[in-house]
């Protein structure tokens, strides 16, 4: 698969807080500059470097929707029209004043064979239909994937390589991936399961055919998006159902249903699950999706100030998870927490109540679980905490 490279540094952030105007088209004006304020007050600038540079490429959803209709095939980054992707100026033009999230979407899925992730188009038409919902109600959507954003290998099995410069471009972006998928604000859509048709058995020698929670960097991808979004922020494409028609709300409904989504791993458990995970070159890629998810981890928790967990169908289990989380100390800005539509009983509040007592999220101000067990109660009223 593409994602197969060492040496690769992570994002420095906060990332290119300034930015030349000259990756972008639009001419500058007062709407426009409103409009990069918000796109910045969302964490857009910790997108900017890797987007100025060129080593990350983003893709017009309608673009997309409209190859995946005429019966296309996605190529490699190298090959694809200048039409098929959204510039910096076409991004920030994008961001709404209201919304709470950038108009960045980040695919994540599994290589279906060694040399081209996709070669039917079968995944393009899945993808397709989900993004064709979520612009019913969304203006404009920047899509990485991986395929067609970052800098490919041309023709592998005739040895056509990417070129020195834009070996370093690929490099740069793959260091950005942490980002792309983690950061509080963007989308992220995972396709988990494999299109209709699809049979491992008929794949060449070579190619990674575990599915998409075994992928050590599906899995990684996963539990990127599993950490500080919203909850309807990170999407299932694989709980699309067969002929239905969807729309934003249907699309956001159903994709986050049933649960799916797991809490936030500590880098520890995440690292202690990598080790079962099928990669095509663990010996380099563990050790660097290790060193990108602890980054991740680290950044994305150390700014939140809110974390929206709603109807994601967690338990006891899932609450105790996130408890050891928040008592590693990892949320010290976290001030609003919204578990409610879960399934939290009186083991998981125990679980946060003890957490809570010992000190963790010490700026919380409000909390939100639809159970008031006692010993959650009473810490709250002990630490000032707003409990509903």
């Amino acid at each position: 698969e593409m994602l197969r490279v060492t040496g690769v540094q992570t994002c420095a952030l906060p990332i290119c807080r300034v930015l030349t105007m000259g990756c972008g088209t639009s001419k500058p004006g007062l709407a426009y500059e409103e409009k990069l304020e918000r796109w910045r007050e969302l964490g857009g600038g910790d997108l900017e470097r890797v987007l100025a540079s060129g080593a990350v490429a983003l893709l017009d959803a309608q673009w997309i929707i409209s190859h995946a209709e005429a019966g296309g095939v996605l190529n490699h980054r190298q090959a694809l029209p200048k039409e098929a992707f959204l510039s910096f100026a076409d991004l920030v033009e994008a961001t709404s004043k209201y919304a709470s999230w950038l108009p960045v979407a980040a695919l994540s899925y599994p290589w279906l064979t060694k040399d081209h992730p996709d070669p039917r188009g079968a995944n393009l038409a899945r993808v397709a239909r989900a993004l064709k919902a979520l612009l019913s109600d969304i203006p404009r959507l920047g899509v990485f994937w991986d395929f067609g954003s970052l800098h490919q290998h041309p023709d592998p099995p005739n040895g056509v390589l990417r070129t020195e410069e834009q070996n370093a471009l690929f490099k740069q972006g793959l260091g950005c991936l942490g980002t792309l998928y983690s950061h509080q604000h963007t989308w992220v859509l995972r396709l988990t399961s494999f299109p209709d048709g699809h049979k491992a058995e008929d794949q060449a020698e070579g190619t990674n055919v575990a599915k998409y929670f075994d992928r050590g960097w599906c899995s990684t991808e996963n539990a990127w998006a599993s950490l500080t979004k919203a909850s309807y922020l990170s999407l299932d494409l694989g709980k699309m159902r067969a002929g239905v028609e969807y729309g934003y709300g249907s699309l956001t409904r159903d994709c986050r249903k049933d649960g799916g989504r797991r809490p936030p791993l500590l880098p520890s458990a995440f690292a202690a699950e990598l080790e079962t995970k099928s990669f095509t070159n663990g010996k380099d890629d563990k050790p660097l999706v290790k060193r990108l998810y602890e980054a991740a981890f680290e950044e994305q928790f150390g700014k939140a100030t809110k974390l929206d967990y709603a109807g994601l169908g967690w338990g006891d289990a899932e609450a105790a998870q996130l408890a050891e989380v928040l008592a590693s100390g990892a949320a010290p800005r976290l001030e609003k927490l919204h578990l409610f539509g879960n399934k939290i009983g009186d083991e998981g509040c125990e679980a946060l109540a003890a957490a809570l007592k010992e000190g963790a999220a010490p700026s919380l101000k409000y909390l939100v679980v639809g159970h008031k067990q006692p010993e959650l109660v009473a810490v709250c009223k002990e630490r000032g905490i707003d409990l509903c």
